[in-house]
Formats: C-alpha cells, structure tokens, sequence
C-alpha cells in the first residue's frame, strides 16, 4: 500500500508539471486609491467641515471611491464629479470655488480596468455642469495606442444614409452634405497632428453637434470633446512606445487645437 501510494503521488507530480503553462492575466487595480485621488476624497469632507453638509459629503466622499472601480457604469466618475459640484453650488462662496476644482481634479482621474493596458470606456453623456465640459478621465500609461471606441464603429466618420447624419432631402434630388463647422478654416492639430494621431470630426445636424455619436449643443463644446478625445489618442501612442514625440507634445497640441477653429 505504501508503494502504491508513493506511485500515485509521483504520477500526479509528472502530470503537473507537463501540463500546459498557465496563462495569468495582469490586472489593473488599485487606482482608486492613488495619493492624488485620496486626496480628493478627503477634500470633499475636509471643505464641508462646519456645515450641515458632512454627511451628504462623507456618503458622496464613499461614492467617490466606487466610480473608480472596474465594475462602475461608464458614467460614474462624472456623475460624482457634477455632484460635487452641486453640493458647491450649495454652500456658495470660496467652498464653492474649492469644491469645482475637486470636482475637475477628481473628473480626470484614471479609473481600475480588468485588465493591465487596458482603456476605460469613456463617458457617452455631456456633464450637467460646465465646468466638467471636456474633462475625460485618464488612461493607463502602460496601455496601447487604442481608444475605447475603436472597434465598436465610433471612430469612423458617420456615413451619409446611416443613422443621424442621414440628411432627409437625400434622394430628392439635393445632393445636401453635412455643414461643415469649421467654414473652411484649418486647425493645426487637425492638418499637422502630434505623432500623426489625428482628432475624430465634428458633424452638424442643425443645431446638434456630433463627436464620435456624442451630441452637443453648442460648438465649443463639441470641439472640446474632439480635442480631448485626440490627447487621449495621442498618450496612447506615446506610452505604447512611440518616442517621435513626447507628452508634452500632446499636451500642448490639445492647447492649440481648443483655441484653433473646429
């Protein structure tokens, strides 16, 4: 019985180790509590700090933390950030100053994904506020030149006849285009962009403002989408190793494309 059963165990050992090699999957986790984004959650209570506001701020402080998570909806972080801002808008003043520059901080923190490298889905709605107008989260810096988007159809240029930017006079016999926000004019970072990457366009439906099937009501506001999608786009390249540029490049190249025409 002892040999058998020293057998059975060598048998088992040998089966282990020729079985197939394990494949681990790096995660990205941990975000959530960075000194930059815990700082924002003890900002929230510490400006409160007096007021009959601590409560609401320590659950919103909680709530923070939670739409930093891998599993939370897209559109968590800027719903807590517009949130911060309204409980600003409720105190007034300095307090109010000091929680709107949280709130922006706080909007542009990155977020956990399931997997190293891999991008966070970017929120889909504007922010009710305008002082969050434009602000996406950031990215992993060991990720890929890859947006979110790409892959689900939304990088592409709306094709005329499909969806939204099919024009109703198409057809009978007016060969109408999209208006063209820009009037011709030409953007620097559109014609000359950073390391190639180029921004997604802005179409016009009437008076609705389109990027990347996002609607906008004004045109600034789009175009601070599209130049914040093309930043995004732009890191992506530089930390997947492209060194033909740096970031600040990008950096500045978003400066210039907000103030150049759309």
């Amino acid at each position: 019985m002892k040999f058998a059963s020293i057998f059975a165990v060598t048998l088992a050992l040998v089966a282990i180790t020729q079985a197939a090699p394990m494949k681990f999957t790096r995660r990205r986790f941990g975000v959530e509590h960075t000194p930059e984004a815990d700082a924002t959650f003890q900002e929230v209570k510490d400006i409160v700090q007096g007021t009959d506001k601590e409560e609401k701020a320590g659950n919103l402080s909680g709530a923070m933390v939670r739409a930093l998570l891998a599993k939370a909806p897209a559109c968590d972080q800027q719903d807590r950030a517009d949130e911060v801002i309204d409980l600003g808008r409720e105190l007034g003043g300095e307090q109010e100053e000091q929680l709107i520059e949280v709130a922006k901080t706080y909007r542009q923190l990155e977020r956990n994904t399931p997997n190293a490298g891999q991008p966070s889905e970017l929120c889909k709605k504007p922010p009710r506020n305008k002082e969050l107008e434009g602000l996406v989260q950031a990215q992993d810096p060991t990720g890929k030149a890859k947006d979110p988007e790409v892959g689900k159809g939304k990088d592409k240029e709306p094709e005329v006849g499909k969806g939204k930017d099919k024009d109703p006079e198409v057809g009978k016999g007016k060969d109408k285009e999209p208006e063209d926000p820009a009037n011709g004019e030409e953007n620097v970072a559109e014609t000359d962009p950073v390391g190639g990457v180029k921004m997604p366009k802005i179409q016009q439906d009437g008076d609705v403002f389109i990027v990347n099937g996002n609607e906008f009501k004004d045109i600034k506001t789009a175009q601070g989408r599209q130049c914040d999608i093309q930043h995004n786009l732009c890191f992506n390249k530089f930390n997947a190793g492209d060194r033909s540029f740096s970031g600040a490049d990008c950096d500045n190249q978003t400066g210039v494309c907000k103030s150049g025409p759309p």
